[in-house]
């Protein structure tokens, strides 16, 4: 499916601000996946920006780096790899196979014990428990930000996300788009996905 201009970013956005790309991929994974130093820039200046509520200059950085639905692809998959890695060692509760894990990403600044590993295991089997609340408090104790898409303990993809209408691209932009308060691009992505009627049109007014 070919995309928009104005999608191609939200879901650029929504891939460097996701904290699943942000706790689970470092400089040196990006690379491995085929970014360039300039683009990686871009992506950490971004999430920067996104941190301080910026998502629309975030946008333009991304643009300008050409990241674009491929350089997206290449960013779910480092993280989805980067991920699993991680989560193998937390189910096999090897912390030296979790510290080669997350070697040069934020968790890596996060984590830095084993008893953090500990606390780090405990609030991901509560979560797969279903006890969202108490694993949150962990995780929130240990200072590991908000998991949202891609397995965490956060909201989730919220009510947009789970339309079957949708794809998932299109899921992940319109979070993007919405978290911007962008209602251009919020129409584009409906549009794109013949949702304009019905509940889409409650989405963008």
């Amino acid at each position: 499916m070919n995309h928009s201009k104005s999608l191609l970013i939200a879901i650029a956005a929504f891939a460097v601000t996701a904290t699943g790309a942000q706790a689970y991929v470092g400089s040196k994974v990006l690379s491995r996946a085929g970014f360039s130093t300039e683009q990686i820039s871009a992506l950490e200046e971004a999430r920067s920006l996104r941190a301080d509520g910026e998502l629309k200059k975030a946008r333009d950085v991304l643009e300008q780096a050409g990241i674009d639905a491929e350089a997206v692809k290449q960013l779910r998959e480092a993280a989805k790899a980067a991920r699993a890695a991680m989560q193998a060692a937390v189910e096999e509760a090897d912390y030296e196979a979790f510290k080669v894990a997350i070697a040069d990403t934020p968790l890596a600044d996060i984590i830095t014990t084993e008893a953090d590993f500990d606390l780090f295991r405990e609030a991901h089997a509560l979560h797969r428990d279903g006890d969202n609340d108490a694993a949150k408090e962990i995780f929130d104790d240990l200072g590991v930000p908000e998991m949202g898409a891609g397995g965490g303990h956060g909201r989730g993809r919220g009510h947009w996300g789970a339309h079957p209408g949708l794809s998932d691209d299109q899921r992940d932009a319109l979070r993007a788009a919405r978290m911007a308060n962008d209602r251009e691009t919020v129409r584009a992505i409906l549009d794109e996905a013949g949702e304009r009627d019905g509940w889409g049109m409650k989405d963008v007014h």
